[in-house]
């Protein structure tokens, strides 16, 4: 069954002042989210912020959900950019430590989820397919002549466990776990994903799967 697209603008200004009257938009939505919360979000409240007419936020989008689209799309950006950063941490603790490696890959998840979530936690629960971190850092790391995820954990593993003719099969399901359970943690429990003990305990369930002879 096909999921549910978000909504998203009608059109992209061109003029100047008009790119101007948008990102005044998109940045009240922005405010209001921090400031005041999801649940003040309005149309109105985002265009008397913005400092523009109700008709200009309708001209482009048609509704608050198309303008969460585009505060969401830019936040996106910026946090593949800065994971991209951190991925050379974590590739350097790869060399020494897979636990610290695995420990490292948990806290940037949970905090790209925790970002995300925050904001507006109906709206990302919902449309969370068409918001995903964790592929737009795979599609920009790559864009970099770096490995996939898959391939780079792959290389990990290999590296730092016991052997296994397993080996493929081994990766998969270290990523489908680590995936899943954050993914489950952020539909029913979102909260413990700020939790060191929770983040603790997944470390503790990945270790203990992939380090078994």
């Amino acid at each position: 069954m096909p999921k549910h697209q978000p909504p998203r603008a009608r059109k992209r200004p061109k003029q100047s002042r008009s790119v101007m009257a948008v990102q005044a938009i998109q940045q009240a939505c922005l405010n209001i989210l921090n400031s005041e919360g999801a649940d003040k979000l309005t149309t109105e409240r985002i265009a008397d912020v913005a400092g523009v007419n109700i008709a200009s936020v309708y001209q482009y989008f048609p509704n608050k959900e198309a303008i969460l689209s585009d505060v969401y799309e830019e936040l996106l950006t910026e946090m593949a950019d800065r994971a991209a950063q951190r991925f050379l941490e974590i590739q350097a603790l790869a060399e020494e430590s897979l636990e610290a490696t695995l420990t490292a890959i948990i806290d940037l998840e949970c905090e790209q989820l925790l970002a995300l979530q925050s904001l507006d936690p109906n709206f990302f629960l919902k449309y969370q397919h068409s918001f995903d971190i964790h592929q737009r850092v795979n599609e920009l790391t790559q864009s970099q002549s770096n490995p996939s995820w898959e391939e780079w954990l792959d290389q990990l593993l290999q590296r730092s466990c016991p052997p296994s003719e397993q080996a493929e099969l081994r990766g998969l399901l270290l990523r489908q776990s680590l995936q899943g359970n954050l993914h489950i943690t952020l539909r029913d429990r979102p909260e413990l994903l700020s939790s060191a003990s929770f983040r603790k305990e997944l470390l503790k369930l990945l270790l203990g799967y992939v380090q078994a002879p």
